[in-house]
């Protein structure tokens, strides 16, 4: 019965054995395949390029024009009631020419309104750029993660195969009365909860690692062994040299060119035209009545109910507001790095300690083991010394795994 319990507790052993495909995969890689696989980033690209037609579509609509019109019209009198024929040409008319015009327009005022187009490409190009962290952010979060479970696996992993090892000595040391029954069960315990443990640390392990794939894009079913995150250790840039102040930048710039458009909408206008084609009353000789016409139109704005005072109020509110808003996250920036470079110190003290703590849990364990066949330990020490190396093990895991996630916010730092 005794044998027939080992090979089930063996069998749940290599059951929760991962296989693992033959190349393992990096953060690196991750991180590419989210990039190309992201919605939102092929979104930002098919905007910029909608940008560029809609600059080109601004500079047809003050180039040359062409536009052909037609127009046939009647009016017929009925018992003398009707319009009055000479206005109207005698009740009849036939239009069919062809115009060309143009607006003219200065070059500062073209380039200001192109300047509309180019600064909300740098502002796609900026909004990008915060998307990409953001997601790279969340996939090293969710690699960080499953890293972790992958070591807590090995952890628990490394525990049941040192008390398999140790079960058959003990056994035989119970049957010659060197330990009591009572120690044995006590092992056999310890033993069935790691194996327990060592289940859960594996259903944890896939969670994570679907999770990381459906995080990328990735449809891939195989268990990959991943490599250690390896992240910038070093400060983020400062705030002005941020893509967050390179956001206020190009809104400000924004802001400046609407009240350039504003005060250039309300210049004067003056467009040419020439058209050419048949307009024709259809009364005397209408064969003859094809001809050419040219022609200059202003505009001048007088009185608009002051819309234009007005809209550079609203433009000015709006850039007080902008930077009431660039100085509040440059405080935000600045405090959230110098705490996170804080937690940063603090977490690698006491991974250092864990560290120096782990060598005499191992040494502990080492000294059990060479006397454990002799009966000079005690089973329960020996137990309380698995369970104390466990805890330090799986602690020092946590503590890397903090520590990994913090250099990632400080490296992807978001506001």
């Amino acid at each position: 019965m005794e044998r027939f319990l080992y090979t089930i507790a063996m069998i749940l052993v290599y059951a929760t054995t991962p296989v693992f495909a033959q190349k393992s995969t990096t953060l690196e890689e991750y991180l590419t395949l989210a990039k190309e696989n992201s919605p939102l980033l092929n979104d930002y690209n098919n905007q910029r390029y909608s940008l560029k037609i809609d600059s080109l579509k601004l500079r047809a609509d003050y180039g040359i024009q062409v536009t052909g019109m037609g127009d046939l019209s009647g009016a017929p009198l009925i018992h003398n009631w009707g319009y009055n024929g000479g206005t109207l040409n005698s009740g009849r008319n036939l239009d069919a020419v062809v115009r060309i015009s143009k607006e003219l327009l200065g070059n500062k005022n073209l380039d200001t309104r192109l300047a509309k187009y180019s600064l909300e490409m740098k502002q796609l190009i900026n909004q990008s750029g915060i998307s990409k962290v953001q997601l790279c952010k969340a996939v090293t979060e969710q690699y960080i993660n499953t890293y972790s479970t992958q070591q807590q696996y090995a952890v628990a992993q490394e525990v049941v195969q040192l008390l398999e090892q140790e079960d058959f000595i003990l056994k035989e040391l119970t049957r010659k009365a060197t330990f009591k029954q009572t120690d044995y069960l006590s092992f056999k315990v310890t033993l069935q909860q790691n194996l327990l443990a060592l289940q859960q640390q594996y259903a944890d392990w896939q969670n994570n690692y679907a999770t990381l794939n459906y995080l990328v894009g990735r449809v891939d079913t195989t268990l990959h062994h991943l490599q250690p995150p390896l992240l910038q250790t070093g400060q983020p840039a400062p705030f002005n040299q941020s893509l967050y102040a390179e956001s206020y930048k190009i809104d400000s710039l924004k802001l400046m060119n609407e009240a350039r458009i504003i005060n250039y909408d309300y210049q004067p206008k003056l467009s040419l035209y020439v058209d050419g084609g048949y307009s024709s009353a259809l009364t005397a000789t209408p064969y003859k009545n094809f001809g050419t016409s040219a022609g200059i139109s202003l505009t001048v704005p007088i009185y608009d109910g002051n819309k234009r005072k007005k809209a550079l109020q609203q433009n000015r509110l709006a850039q007080n507001t902008r930077k009431d808003y660039n100085d509040f996250e440059h405080q935000q920036y600045q405090q959230q790095a110098a705490q996170l470079e804080g937690q940063i110190r603090q977490y690698k003290q006491m991974l250092a300690t864990a560290k120096e703590q782990l060598k005499y849990a191992q040494a502990l364990i080492k000294a059990n083991l060479e006397q454990l066949p002799t009966g000079d330990v005690k089973v329960a020490d020996f137990i309380l010394s698995i369970n104390n190396y466990i805890n330090l093990k799986s602690g020092l895991v946590q503590y890397e795994t903090t520590l990994n996630n913090l250099y990632n916010q400080l490296q992807n730092l978001t506001l």
